[in-house]
């Protein structure tokens, strides 16, 4: 097999890393940095430390504390004023998904000077021009600091945009998730779970770098979710977790996630369900629909399961797989469908979105159309 892979941004990891944001950001060039970030957070104190580390390095600063749940492209906008307003020359995200997308595109949005409409046009994105970008997740779930992807909503038509842009450098330190309610700690967990699992079913630059790192990111998840979910500060579960997160990450930047996130943007996008709970859903029904081509991917993670799956076809392995993750998610209190007040009827009206998504044709299997409204009707069945 040919193949290449990459890891795209150096990552500084560990407990009390946050303390060396001024180092990092001087040593790449920047004096002055725009801190992207949640009001929530900013009143936690979450940003405390990123401010002390700057001033320490004598990096001017200000802080942009707009950020909103998935992203919207109105958020970039507002950004990029700050950035400008500043000077900046580096923009650093503090907080989860949604956040790092945002410092993403405020990144490049300033560094470009196009319009925003501009990245909302279809294809797959590219690297674009941005100033240095610095990533500083606080919750563990996206692996947005070592994708080459910022996901924007597009508000003008509800669709969710990728914007390329690489980042200089990521600053994992898993104290700054410390406390993290347990049902967000739940579904953040499972949406690195479902970055993990689309690598291996992915058909777009399949590696073995890739494959490596999902199984471990996998392996960790299991283990370690429900400690970090019934002990919101136990540090050892952050660490491990906060390491799975990041090789998702860095494994899907490669093998790209596939018909699983294209079911999940349309539910994100449309329904606003928030990431993670809609990759939750997803994941079982993806597992499923791929296992006929590629459930011998899934052996090693029936192991990690716990599963006796010798003498079991792919196909078999993979509804095993499914069965277990969806006993598991139960355990985590993963919510419902209905706890949202969805019907079967609005995951069917999601499928002309999915049916247009990228990322639909990217797995080893792709669904035809009816197969797409089936998928749909199985997941809300399934988490009903």
């Amino acid at each position: 097999m040919i193949c290449s892979y990459n890891i795209l941004a150096p990552v500084t990891f560990g407990s009390g890393s946050v303390s060396q944001t001024g180092r990092i950001c001087s040593e790449l060039g920047g004096h002055k940095a725009l801190i992207v970030t949640e009001k929530a957070l900013v009143k936690l104190g979450l940003t405390d430390k990123v401010c002390a580390s700057l001033k320490e390095a004598g990096i001017e600063y200000a802080i942009y504390d707009g950020v909103l749940p998935d992203a919207p492209d109105t958020v970039a906008a507002e950004g990029k004023e700050a950035a400008v307003k500043l000077g900046a020359d580096a923009v650093i995200g503090v907080g989860g998904g949604s956040t790092l997308d945002s410092a993403k595109a405020i990144s490049v949005y300033t560094a470009t000077g196009w319009t925003m409409e501009r990245f909302m046009q279809p294809g797959p994105p590219v690297d674009n021009p941005k100033l240095i970008t610095i990533m500083i997740p606080t919750t563990f779930g996206t692996g947005s600091e070592s994708t080459q992807i910022a996901v924007v909503s597009n508000t003008k038509n509800g669709y969710k945009t990728g914007i390329g842009c690489i980042p200089s450098a990521a600053i994992i330190d898993p104290e700054l998730s410390l406390g993290l309610p347990r049902g967000v700690t739940a579904y953040t967990g499972m949406d690195a779970f479902s970055h993990a699992a689309e690598v291996l079913c992915s058909n777009a630059v399949e590696n073995p770098h890739s494959d490596l790192l999902a199984y471990d990111a996998i392996g960790r998840i299991l283990k370690w979710l429900p400690v970090a979910v019934e002990d919101i500060n136990n540090l050892e579960a952050r660490e491990n977790l906060a390491l799975a997160s990041n090789f998702a990450g860095i494994a899907f930047a490669d093998a790209i996630v596939n018909l699983g996130h294209a079911m999940a943007h349309a539910l994100g996008a449309e329904c606003h369900i928030p990431h993670g709970i809609a990759c939750a859903w997803v994941t079982p029904c993806v597992m499923e629909f791929m296992g006929p081509v590629c459930g011998d991917k899934y052996r090693p993670v029936a192991e990690m399961m716990g599963l006796d799956v010798s003498g079991c076809d792919g196909a078999e392995v993979a509804r095993r797989c499914a069965s277990f993750l969806r006993d598991f998610m139960k355990k985590l209190d993963i919510p419902t469908c209905t706890s949202f007040k969805l019907t079967e009827k609005d995951f069917l009206d999601r499928a002309d979105y999915v049916k247009n998504e990228a990322m639909r044709g990217l797995g080893k299997r792709v669904p035809n159309d009816e197969e797409v409204s089936e998928l749909l009707s199985a997941v809300y069945n399934s988490c009903k």
